[in-house]
């Protein structure tokens, strides 16, 4: 019988949660354009419910996702934690544009020991599943909302890359686009952006993110050869795509880009490839090599 959290610990979980609502809240002013240290901007209403709507729908998606895992882990006897939120922060004056999205998402603690392969696979890609069932809904009810517009010649505005799941929704509601013209996303559109970005980096195929346990569940103990290869390509588009990566990949060095030796027993069974398939489609789907458009690090150093 597993024990539930303590009072202290669900203060915890919910302080982090109502916290990141509201820096969610705050990014959310900031994709509808508005400054969130102004008062006028929480005096508009139409730029409040935009906000708004980024930020509800944001966590709703996070709050999916961790507790896709959250329920399965309990379903199979495995002692997690509740999820911890983590605010982001925000835009400083003076620095124009910065990729500020209100939180740096969620995780949830898990104690395991030695587990089959078919709990580790289901309680890592249900996550995943969980929070893309969200995800798309809200992109393409944002998408219906966003706008084509001039592009401006200067001033700070941020390129996002496009995912095949932006394409699609783009495509759906702006097949045809003029020349100097662009779709200017609606904040909850934007959500859904944040959405297939968290996704996707959930479900790249190294260390103990969720791609990586999916891939461990299939490939087994021989499958960290593979990793550290893939971590090295993460690097290095690191270095020549999105200096983003980077950063990413330090975070996941920190944890071991290969898999604990963890899985008793043998790899998953067939039944259970559904899962896989699924998780393979959503990063088909969510993964673009330059999630912002920046210059690569060559570039911004001078050396190209």
């Amino acid at each position: 019988m597993l024990d539930g959290p303590s009072r202290k610990e669900l203060l915890v979980h919910g302080a982090l949660f109502l916290v990141t609502s509201a820096t969610a809240l705050v990014a959310g002013i900031y994709m509808a354009g508005g400054d969130p240290i102004e008062l006028a901007a929480w005096q508009n209403g139409p730029m409040l419910l935009a906000a708004t709507s980024y930020a509800a729908a944001l966590m709703v998606i996070l709050t999916a996702h961790e507790f896709g895992h959250y329920l399965q882990a309990r379903r199979h006897g495995v002692d997690v934690s509740l999820p911890y939120f983590l605010p982001g922060i925000g835009p400083i004056p003076g620095f124009g544009i910065l990729p500020f999205f209100g939180t740096f998402g969620a995780f949830i603690r898990m104690r395991l020991g030695a587990v089959e392969a078919r709990p580790l696979l289901e309680i890592s890609a249900w996550g995943p599943l969980a929070g893309f069932a969200f995800t798309v809904p809200v992109l393409f009810v944002g998408m219906a909302l966003s706008e084509i517009r001039p592009m401006p010649e200067t001033g700070d505005f941020m390129m996002l890359g496009d995912s095949l799941l932006l394409m699609i929704a783009e495509w759906t509601f702006f097949p045809e686009i003029a020349p100097g013209h662009d779709v200017f996303l609606h904040p909850l559109a934007m959500a859904g952006w944040v959405g297939c970005l968290l996704t996707a980096l959930n479900l790249l195929p190294i260390g103990q993110l969720d791609g990586g346990h999916i891939a461990y569940c299939v490939f087994g103990d021989s499958y960290r050869h593979v990793a550290r290869v893939l971590y090295v390509g993460l690097m290095a588009l690191g270095v020549f795509v999105f200096p983003g990566w980077l950063l990413f990949g330090v975070l996941v060095g920190v944890m071991g880009p290969s898999h604990p030796a963890i899985m008793r027993g043998p790899p998953v069974r067939e039944r259970s490839l559904w899962l896989v398939g699924a998780a393979l489609v959503m990063f088909v789907l969510t993964f673009t090599p330059r999630p912002i458009v920046v210059d690569s690090l060559p570039v911004l150093l001078g050396l190209w």
